[in-house]
């Protein structure tokens, strides 16, 4: 089984790159450039009358679904194909996956997740190697080839502006533990887990984090209110009891926004860097009964409109150039935090966020 999947999807890879140059000037004519250059449209065009000559119409993925956006725009693209998305993670999804190998019913097509269950799963042999369409840099590619990272979601400041200007924000991580910001930045606990831990175990690994935060730990818990969740962040700032609220998820600030609350969101830390962010990632898991399909979808997420849309939505696209949500400066031109590598982060970071979570009296 396992074998035929693989030579159908490597099949409808190769058919793209036997077209000639005239074939794929035709191709691409529909696509007008959304998808990107007229070669890369055409291999597109092709995937997709694959799937279609293969009987491949729907694709299931297993993981938290993305923005109504981000579906509608793909099934306007290729309406012939249907996305789904079954909210299946970690252990449930593994349950299901096992349940599925064992009785040769395969449903799933994608797992969809943040980087350490896809990651896990792809070093646990769960994931197909596929090469992309488009100019796909190596670092939102993983695990030989298995796992890709097509978005990220961003943290930073969101500021009330009827209380302070953009301009005199902080400007570092060192800067927020001054007396000058003392009573008056909001943070979701580190004590609850969840992205605050996984930061400030983050900057004390890898070592050349470790030496640029050093300190930042105990001034964070000395300086700053803490709060217990995410999403109390910003309604405390959007309330004008903080002018700030530090470690602001993107996507809440954009729904606190829209209730006309009186914030902006800014990259805070062009010195010294430290912007924290995370990776969403996707594999084609082996047996997917709808290879070719799902490699489609895949690809088109990396594509010039896939990656629009995905900036529409609230989240962060990751290739070079594209603009971030809201008007934000391009992925490449801010400066992240540095993180362990994928495959050795699955693993080391744990006992980091729970010294982190220990250390603000989880």
């Amino acid at each position: 089984m396992l074998k035929r999947h693989a030579k159908r999807l490597a099949t409808a890879l190769a058919i793209p790159l036997a077209l000639t140059a005239g074939g794929a000037a035709a191709l691409a004519d529909g696509y007008d450039g959304a998808l990107g250059t007229p070669e890369q449209e055409a291999k597109f065009q092709a995937l997709y009358e694959a799937a279609l000559g293969a009987g491949q119409t729907r694709v299931i993925a297993y993981g938290p679904p993305p923005a109504k956006v981000v579906l509608d725009t793909f099934h306007a693209r290729f309406p012939k194909i249907e996305v789904i998305y079954q909210q299946l993670q970690s252990a449930e999804r593994l349950a299901k996956l096992e349940q599925e190998k064992q009785t040769g019913n395969f449903v799933a097509d994608i797992a969809s997740d943040g980087r350490t269950p896809v990651v896990s799963m792809a070093v646990d042999g769960w994931c197909q190697q596929r090469e992309h369409i488009m100019d796909v840099p190596e670092a939102w590619s993983g695990v030989n080839g298995t796992v890709q990272f097509q978005q990220v979601a961003v943290f930073g400041l969101a500021v009330n502006t009827n209380l302070l200007a953009i301009e005199d924000a902080p400007k570092s991580w060192r800067e927020l533990t001054s007396e000058q910001w003392k009573g008056k930045v909001v943070m979701v606990s580190p004590a609850a887990g969840g992205a605050a831990a996984y930061t400030f175990a983050q900057m004390d690994h890898p070592d050349e984090n470790d030496r640029k935060y050093d300190g930042i730990k105990e001034g964070i818990k000395e300086n700053i209110s803490l709060v217990a969740r995410d999403a109390l962040v910003l309604q405390e700032v959007a309330a004008g009891n903080y002018p700030i609220g530090a470690l602001a998820y993107y996507p809440y600030f954009v729904q606190i926004k829209a209730q006309g609350a009186p914030i902006e969101f800014v990259f805070p830390f062009t010195e010294g860097g430290g912007n924290m962010w995370t990776k969403s990632a996707q594999c084609l898991i082996q047996n997917a009964p709808n290879p070719i399909a799902a490699d489609l979808y895949m690809n088109w997420e990396f594509s010039k409109e896939g990656q629009q849309t995905l900036s529409d939505s609230g989240l962060y696209p990751v290739m070079p150039g594209t603009p971030g949500p809201g008007g934000l400066p391009p992925l490449d031109t801010v400066d992240l935090m540095e993180q362990l590598p994928d495959e050795q982060a699955i693993k080391a970071y744990g006992p980091y966020v729970r010294e982190v979570i220990a250390f603000f009296g989880g």
